[in-house]
């Protein structure tokens, strides 16, 4: 076959796909560095809220992804894009005033994802597994994969939204810019890591002291969010200083008086939901109800060895067909 006959060829990396999440997509915002403290005539102090109960309608929305295959695609000219076959999926717990806890408004999603505004098309597979086909225009490496992390908060952020209307109170697992600017419905932001110093060095340096159920001053996340930190839990006397504590974010849109009032209540009642060391290795920051979602919907993606399978196949056919087109 010569140059002018070539068709387009789809490629499935050989390794396991584990092997190529070097990148990991940071929740952490870029600007968050030396943010403004806007409570207590901008000094920054300790707080020791009291209890104000738990809300009656409480929920927790969260999101996993998974990269299953790394692709390739290889034009009738020769040049070569990457993309990516991956899932994702969303659901909260809710815990009423009356009965059990319980998973609902979940959603499963799986792409094929091209970067360079290349569109790959699978057949759908017997087995039952189905891909949307998309693309991103950007050539850099860890598009797709930016891309995938994209549609995870996107539907979490669709799930919240509809909670929002119902009268939940919801605590998101992650920052909230992926939450639309003009809520002032009860919502909060819960940030487990701290790749970025937020504060001033002092200010940094100071949280560690916090106790269970204490917070800090709060401070603006550029113009769209308040924050503050609190502690969840006692990681144990092996832990590094950070361990256990979390950041907290509400909405600007509901003002500082409400902000405050919200982060203290929550404050007080976040640590009930902490993670124990036996049962999640990234107790106590981890929520015990985020960590049963995050298993229900990992069960939910399917075995990641037959996802693979499956998209070989598909793979296979496509080729398959453009040769005999």
């Amino acid at each position: 076959m010569n140059d002018d006959e070539r068709r387009p060829f789809i490629g499935v990396e050989p390794f396991d796909a584990s092997y190529g999440a070097a990148f990991r997509a940071d929740d952490e915002d870029e600007h968050t560095v030396e943010c403004r403290v806007v409570e207590d005539g901008g000094r920054f102090r300790i707080h020791h809220p009291r209890d104000a109960g738990r809300p009656e309608r409480l929920c927790f929305v969260d999101g996993v992804r998974r990269t299953e295959a790394h692709l390739t695609h290889t034009s009738p000219a020769g040049g070569t894009t990457a993309g990516l076959a991956g899932a994702w999926g969303a659901g909260a717990v809710l815990i009423g005033p009356d009965g059990p806890a319980a998973i609902g408004h979940v959603k499963i999603g799986r792409a094929v994802i091209f970067s360079g505004g290349e569109q790959v098309r699978l057949r759908a597979h017997p087995g039952g597994w189905r891909w949307q086909s998309l693309s991103v225009e950007s050539e850099e490496l860890h598009a797709a994969s930016q891309h995938l992390q994209r549609l995870m908060r996107d539907t979490e952020a669709d799930i919240a939204d509809r909670l929002f209307a119902e009268g939940w109170m919801v605590v998101f697992d992650g920052p909230l810019h992926g939450i639309r600017r003009s809520r002032t419905t009860p919502v909060v932001g819960y940030v487990k890591t701290h790749h970025r110093r937020t504060l001033a060095v002092e200010h940094w340096q100071a949280v560690p002291g916090l106790a269970v159920r204490q917070r800090t001053s709060i401070f603006a996340m550029q113009n769209d969010r308040y924050a503050c930190y609190i502690r969840v839990g006692d990681a144990g006397p092996w832990a590094g200083p950070w361990a256990g504590i979390a950041r907290l974010e509400v909405p600007a849109s509901s003002g500082s008086d409400q902000a405050m009032a919200t982060m203290d209540r929550a404050a007080h009642w976040l640590p009930a939901f902490a993670s124990a060391p036996h049962r999640d290795a990234r107790a106590p920051v981890n929520l015990a109800p985020v960590a049963r979602l995050e298993q229900h919907l990992h069960h939910l993606l399917g075995d990641s060895r037959l996802a693979l399978r499956a998209v070989r196949e598909a793979v296979m056919q496509r080729n398959r067909e453009e040769e005999a087109a």
